[in-house]
């Protein structure tokens, strides 16, 4: 394995692409089967759901778009701007979602918080229960998602930061 294969945005930008696609999915399905999605205990309006998954779904389609954006050729066609911003947006969403969930869940596996990373929860939490470890897997997800959104964007933008001209001297 070679290392600069690690510095290459590519391959990152392939992986997030991945992912992207898998969240597209994901809440594709979650839109469609959305009486499963919300439980049967919900008591919130179906339109505020669909309407917070559809914005998921499109966030998820425009992060596909962007990430390839930023290290195909056809790429270059568009403003730097409609490519950087949707993913330091989305770099900053998945960050902010999968780090501190993944934090809390491994912390209260461990035994370290048994009442949640900030301590809030009235009754120590159940690691034995199917809820616990969804959870789980849900923030190892967004997790990923950031693992592989992050360095795709940072790569891809000193990338395209040293691909500038040089500034001609007078």
């Amino acid at each position: 394995m070679r290392f600069d294969s690690v510095k290459s945005p590519t391959g990152w930008a392939y992986a997030a692409a991945v992912w992207l696609a898998l969240s597209f999915v994901w809440h594709l399905q979650m839109g469609i089967m959305y009486r499963d999605a919300m439980g049967a205990d919900s008591t919130g309006p179906v339109w505020i759901f669909l309407a917070y998954d559809g914005l998921i779904t499109a966030m998820s389609l425009a992060g596909v778009v962007c990430v390839l954006a930023a290290v195909k050729p056809w790429g270059r066609r568009l403003p730097p701007w409609s490519v950087r911003w949707p993913l330091w947006f989305g770099c900053a969403l998945l960050t902010l979602r999968g780090v501190p969930g993944l934090v809390e869940n491994i912390t209260v596996a461990t035994g370290l918080t048994t009442y949640g990373l900030l301590g809030m929860e009235e009754e120590p939490l159940d690691t034995g229960l199917w809820e616990f470890w969804k959870d789980m897997v849900i923030n190892s997800f967004f997790f990923l998602g950031a693992v592989t959104l992050v360095p795709a964007t940072v790569l891809s933008a000193r990338r395209a930061g040293s691909a500038r001209p040089a500034p001609r001297r007078v």
